[in-house]
């Protein structure tokens, strides 16, 4: 149990160092502050950044997959297969009616 206040100690007397040391140099400590404050920023729009891009991928997915012909959606080809003329694209040598 002792190497527990030991180290209770240590840590208490780094933290008045660091409080003591802010107190003598403001200007400083005010630096230091705005580049904590600017990487907490830049970590925050590059999160914001990574879930938009997921977010658009997602959309663009869904977009192309709704696009696609889905089987089982289309049907009632005979109706299309009765209405076309004869040898439309072959004039009946496929079919040898021709």
């Amino acid at each position: 149990m002792d190497w527990l206040s030991t180290g209770w100690d240590t840590v208490s007397g780094f933290a008045t160092d660091a409080f003591n040391w802010i107190g003598e140099n403001p200007e400083a400590a005010n630096m230091l502050g705005g580049i904590a404050v600017g990487a907490g920023q830049a970590y925050l729009q590059n999160e914001q950044a990574k879930g938009d891009r997921a977010f658009q991928r997602e959309m663009y997915d869904r977009q192309r997959r709704d696009r696609q012909v889905k089987p089982g959606e289309i049907s009632n080809y005979g109706s299309h297969n009765a209405t076309m003329t004869k040898g439309l694209l072959s004039h009946g040598m496929i079919t040898g009616e021709g």
